[in-house]
């Protein structure tokens, strides 16, 4: 595929020369608009996720290190006479790399990793950091930056993490075709649980707690796999309910509501399937590139469209009940690989996309979602 022109920045990097979303005039869920960057990693961006209240955001990098920002607020020590231009733009026009404004940085975690990067998860609470250092799996506490534990034993590279809630446990996904589930209140460093099922490099896990009145009604823990097999383990009743995409999965991401499941696969389709029976609802497949690279996918918040990353560089929404592109966000110039949808429902249109060309790019409908100061 050919590349796009290419610039020296100031700091010395190269990077395409603009950013922009090529449909303009979308309605207020969809985001038009890069309203501000995450500048600090060297190397490609591994993985990208926001905090349970959507206020903050985490970046991971193939530098071993994950960073804390504040993607709504501009960093006051990198002011630009250019953001005055950047913050009402015309969506669908150019806007310059070096003119999106910096977003506030907070913290820098790299104590713990020997190795890049691979996958982070954060608790509900906004207090505890997983994050996957080769096969490693590193606790740390977001507030003091100490390395709580060190958790090793999967004999290949983690490719995703999880956290019930309260840390009650931890789980890592890898390479080695296993799940480990590791005790989060203990100081055991050997797994309670290994997940033996998966025929080949398990890519994602998430958990699923449902309470009624501080009793725990459903503990379900979900995995993703080369082999093409999604895998439900109901916890409490002994199960396991495997529905088959006939093609090797890459990543998930539920629906909020909790009905549907989208499934990001190597064959360059996602499919929608229902969570309970397993019937495929629809697929997306026109718009984006994939088939070389570990796409993420995820979900905005109002359950409307499913975001994927995409090989030549886009991140493109489609919209999840007609199938069809809403949207296509242009401007990274290597694979864009990790997206992540704000979770609030007043952000609906808030994304961030994460690229192996080393950039984090903030976007939203309009520029009224950054500003200056708290």
């Amino acid at each position: 595929r050919q590349q796009q022109p290419e610039e020296e920045l100031e700091d010395g990097t190269t990077e395409r020369i603009s950013m922009k979303a090529s449909r303009h005039g979308a309605g207020p869920g969809i985001p038009q608009l890069p309203v501000s960057r995450l500048v600090g990693h060297e190397g490609p961006i591994q993985d990208v996720q926001f905090s349970a209240d959507g206020n903050y955001c985490l970046t991971a990098g193939h530098d071993r290190s994950v960073r804390l920002w504040n993607p709504s607020r501009i960093d006051p020590a990198f002011p630009n006479l250019d953001d005055i231009t950047v913050r009402s733009p015309t969506a669908g026009k150019n806007v310059p790399l070096n003119s999106i404004p910096r977003a506030l940085p907070i913290q820098v975690y790299t104590d713990g990793h020997t190795h890049p990067i691979s996958a982070i998860g954060l608790d509900n609470q906004s207090t505890t950091l997983v994050s996957a250092s080769e096969t490693t799996l590193v606790v740390t506490d977001v507030v003091t930056k100490q390395v709580k534990r060190r958790l090793q034993g999967h004999a290949g590279r983690i490719n995703a993490v999880a956290i019930s809630k309260g840390c009650e446990t931890y789980l890592s996904a890898s390479y080695d075709a296993t799940v480990r589930i590791w005790d989060g209140r203990s100081r055991n460093y050997e797994p309670i649980q290994i997940l033996k099922d998966a025929k080949d490099s398990v890519t994602d896990v998430h958990v699923v707690q449902q309470y009624s009145q501080n009793d725990l009604q459903q503990a379900i823990i979900r995995t993703s796999s080369v082999d093409g097999v999604v895998r439900t383990y109901d916890l409490r009743m002994g199960q396991v309910k495997c529905d088959d995409c006939q093609s090797s999965i890459s990543s998930m991401a539920p629906t909020h509501d909790g009905q549907c499941l989208a499934i990001s696969c190597l064959d360059g389709t996602i499919r929608l399937m229902e969570q309970d029976t397993g019937e495929l609802l629809n697929t997306y497949v026109s718009d984006h590139v994939a088939g070389n690279y570990s796409l993420r996918c995820c979900i905005t918040s109002d359950d409307a469209n499913i975001v994927t990353g995409s090989e030549d560089g886009r991140a493109v929404l489609y919209d999840l009940v007609r199938g069809s592109p809403v949207q296509s966000l242009e401007g990274h110039s290597r694979p864009t690989c990790s997206v992540a949808a704000n979770p609030k429902r007043e952000n609906t249109s808030v994304l961030i996309t994460g690229s192996f060309d080393g950039n984090a790019i903030v976007w939203a409908h309009d520029s009224s979602y950054v500003h200056m100061k708290e």
